[in-house]
């Protein structure tokens, strides 16, 4: 029963994705097409997309952006005959359950070598750049009053005003995005005491849940929310510095540190340019494009001496999410199912909403 329960889920959110029409890039002439499918958002990948058919006219690529827990449904529902041959994710776990469960390949290559051990499990997931997991605040919020920057301050800033944050602080909906499950996990791994707190706080002031990091910026910015949690910081960095009235919050009790990763699926169509667009994103080139362009963090800490480098001093503890075997068990169903549960109790939320 469960595991009907399991294909009925991949089957709906494959055909969500298979509503997504790709975003072309390339000539239509080339030889060859390479599909990617992708949580990352256009406005952090077009560049680095560019460039690469720029090196190699002989490719087209076809790219579909999807939210993080569809794009494990469907590459799943998708494993005998897959419409994409490369998969890019920031939900780490989901990632190496698709590794753990038989639905990718191995890749070797002289970059992927190059990449540190904890960037790789298994010659079958690989990391290309991190993604700090921050707070984001509307300043016009906290005129005459202190920012928080950290998840202590935040909270002694949401019991003294109780009016202000009601109904206006967003978060990661963990039923519905993959990688807002894996922050809500690794929250309550690293602090139990804090994230209940946190939860307990959220809850009795009306948190809001979202999709993903983009929108809740867009509320922050708008002035509907006062405070996002749990952003990815790529994201909240581009957004901070187009608009004055925003400010990005590293915390200072600690930092998660997810990196996103990429994967190529078992029965891949074209692994041959899967595996050159994967070597391209870890070259020299391909990571310096990533700061120059101020569009992710990568994985190569040498390419982070830059203006957009990792904004990380050593007051912060850095608390990095490693790709180890440890990840799997936050996906065990009967884990997830409490886990979820128990969430959706603390942010007085029923079942589904």
């Amino acid at each position: 029963m469960m595991r009907r329960c399991i294909a009925l889920i991949g089957l709906l959110f494959a055909s969500l994705s298979y509503g997504a029409l790709p975003v072309w890039f390339g000539s239509p002439n080339a030889q060859r097409v390479l599909y990617i499918n992708s949580t990352l958002d256009m406005s952090s990948f077009r560049p680095i997309l560019e460039r690469f058919v720029e090196r190699n006219p002989d490719v087209r690529i076809g790219y579909v952006d999807i939210n993080t827990l569809e794009l494990y449904y469907s590459t799943v529902a998708d494993s005998a005959k897959p419409t994409a041959s490369l998969i890019l994710s920031s939900a780490m776990d989901l990632q190496l359950k698709l590794v753990n469960d038989g639905f990718t390949r191995s890749y070797q290559s002289e970059e992927v070598g190059r990449l540190p051990n904890r960037a790789k499990w298994r010659d079958e997931v690989f990391a290309f750049s991190y993604e700090p997991v921050v707070m984001m605040v509307n300043k016009n919020a906290f005129m005459g009053v202190d920012i928080p920057q950290d998840r202590q301050g935040l909270l002694s800033y949401i019991r003294q005003n109780d009016e202000q944050v009601s109904g206006r602080m967003g978060t990661y909906d963990i039923r519905t995005s993959g990688v807002g499950y894996l922050l809500a996990s690794q929250d309550a791994r690293q602090a139990d005491a804090t994230w209940g707190r946190m939860l307990e706080a959220f809850g009795s002031h009306g948190v809001r849940t979202y999709c993903c990091s983009s929108s809740i910026i867009d509320d922050v910015a708008s002035g509907e929310l006062v405070v996002g949690y749990n952003l990815l910081g790529s994201y909240a960095a581009q957004r901070a510095a187009e608009d004055p009235n925003l400010e990005m919050i590293i915390p200072k009790d600690y930092t998660l540190m997810l990196m996103r990763t990429a994967v190529i699926p078992k029965n891949a169509v074209n692994v041959q340019d899967a595996g050159r667009f994967l070597d391209f994103l870890l070259s020299d080139e391909g990571q310096a494009l990533m700061t120059s362009e101020e569009l992710l963090y990568p994985i190569r800490p040498s390419q982070n001496a830059s203006q957009f480098a990792l904004p990380l001093g050593p007051t912060r503890t850095i608390r990095t999410v490693d790709l180890d075997q440890q990840l799997l068990v936050g996906r065990d169903l009967v884990k997830q199912r409490r886990f979820i549960r128990s969430w959706e109790l603390a942010l007085e939320l029923s079942s589904g909403d």
